[in-house]
């Protein structure tokens, strides 16, 4: 076969490609999504600048009401919020029947509400074990379960982005580590995530996973503070300088738009992916630019 006809054979593809602009609209798309601050809120955010329906619940009534003021503040306006406690197995069917009510079925699921604390293992009791573990994994796994259930009985398909950290692959502070309850919990969903895709494939919906790595939000500023109050300023201390070294997002926007980007149709081949995005924590960045040969290097 000669060059010209192995060509063509690409460049005529070209013509059935879509428009970039249209791999990311989600117009007409209903997401749900728990958490109403940090992360979630940006995930919220550029939902709804992609065109979808947002429907959003967290245990906080005050938080939601303030999330959705914020939003309207923007414009944006199909945006609703349900009071909910992601750790309830009823209320998280609760939450995607009064999506499915306000908008329509669901074709998008990110389950952003988390929480930890750091806790020494040798300290941690199980009433703090169970509300990490259940938020943080069992409350993904039945939101994820009622919004798929949504998608099959639409017989649309649908794309799930469930939300781990790097913790799941054993990383939190430097130095000081304990967090096994939110390592374990996190390390579950990047495991659920893979399971839940090999049997939803079938339906058409993809199922992917984000791990952000740090970034400052209202939770994790209100969690070390309650870890202080605990373990007193020696604590604080090593916790700051440990963590010195570990690249830390200034916004959780730089998660989002990654979060976002696996619910268009940039994964419609992906399926129980892990998407880290943590600033390149672990690895030893160089600092100088050593070179004796190109301008503008060390000894250029």
């Amino acid at each position: 076969m000669d060059k010209e006809t192995l060509f063509d054979m690409s460049a005529d593809s070209l013509e059935d490609v879509a428009p970039i602009s249209e791999v990311f609209d989600l117009s007409g798309k209903v997401a749900v999504v728990s958490g109403s601050v940090g992360l979630a809120l940006f995930v919220i955010n550029r939902l709804l600048e992609c065109g979808a329906k947002v429907v959003f619940g967290a245990r906080t009534q005050e938080w939601g009401d303030m999330a959705l003021a914020a939003l309207g503040d923007l414009g944006y306006e199909d945006a609703a919020f349900k009071q909910f406690d992601t750790r309830d197995v009823d209320e998280c069917a609760g939450l995607v029947r009064f999506a499915e009510e306000r908008f329509g079925p669901v074709d998008i699921c990110v389950p952003v509400a988390a929480t930890w604390q750091a806790r020494a293992f040798l300290d941690m009791d199980e009433e703090l074990y169970d509300d990490i573990v259940d938020t943080d994994m069992k409350g993904q796994y039945f939101l994820v379960q009622a919004a798929a259930r949504s998608m099959v009985r639409a017989k649309h398909g649908g794309k799930i982005v469930t939300i781990a950290s790097v913790a799941y692959r054993g990383e939190d502070m430097a130095h000081l580590a304990m967090m096994t309850p939110y390592n374990a919990a996190k390390a579950g969903v990047v495991g659920m995530t893979r399971g839940i895709a090999k049997e939803l494939k079938q339906y058409g919906i993809n199922v992917n996973c984000v791990a952000p790595g740090g970034m400052v939000t209202p939770g994790a500023i209100a969690n070390c503070v309650e870890t202080v109050a605990r373990y007193g300023a020696e604590w604080q201390a090593d916790q700051m300088g440990g963590g010195k070294d570990t690249p830390v997002a200034s916004t959780p926007d730089e998660m989002a738009r990654m979060i976002v980007t696996m619910c268009t149709n940039v994964s419609d081949f992906m399926y129980g992916k892990v998407v880290e995005v943590d600033g390149g924590a672990g690895f030893s960045f160089q600092e100088k630019p050593w070179s004796y040969t190109m301008e503008g290097g060390l000894h250029g």
